[in-house]
């Protein structure tokens, strides 16, 4: 038998299943990152959770907008998907690097990725302080399919 310190034994859960979160400036420029902190939380009412730190832009506007879009990636978004979790915001524009096509959301302003094989549309349910970051509970308000996927 062996110990472990925390951090080895949660680098055992990679690869980790990774979800675009998204959410929009006051001028409704979208804002996009990867989390691999997230979890369906539960089926009545539909909640998903996602944690981010508290120093990272979209945390930011998640805050002041109370709304977000989680954008499951597939094979197609890979690239796309490994680009924006290794680049911050603040050095490039990466919805204009990558040109990922969006769609206008039913019900929030933050758009949908197009090529995702789901997009959920998110309203801010609960939020629970951790320390360095915030854990955002969501409240799913609508889930959009692009792509056959069934």
């Amino acid at each position: 038998m062996k110990e472990s310190n925390i951090k080895e034994a949660f680098d055992f859960f990679k690869p980790e299943n990774c979800v675009f979160v998204s959410s929009v400036d006051k001028n409704n420029n979208p804002s996009w990152m990867v989390a691999a902190w997230n979890m369906k939380c539960s089926l009545k009412p539909p909640l998903f959770a996602v944690t981010l730190s508290k120093k990272w832009n979209t945390h930011k506007l998640i805050q002041k907008s109370k709304e977000f879009v989680i954008s499951v990636p597939n094979k197609e978004l890979e690239e796309a998907l490994l680009f924006f979790g290794s680049t911050n915001w603040n050095e490039i524009n990466k919805f204009q690097e990558t040109k990922i096509e969006t769609e206008k959301s039913k019900f929030i302003k933050t758009p949908l990725i197009k090529k995702a094989t789901i997009n959920f549309e998110c309203e801010l349910f609960k939020e629970v302080d951790i320390w360095k970051g915030i854990i955002f509970i969501w409240k799913i308000l609508t889930l959009v399919f692009f792509n056959e996927v069934m």
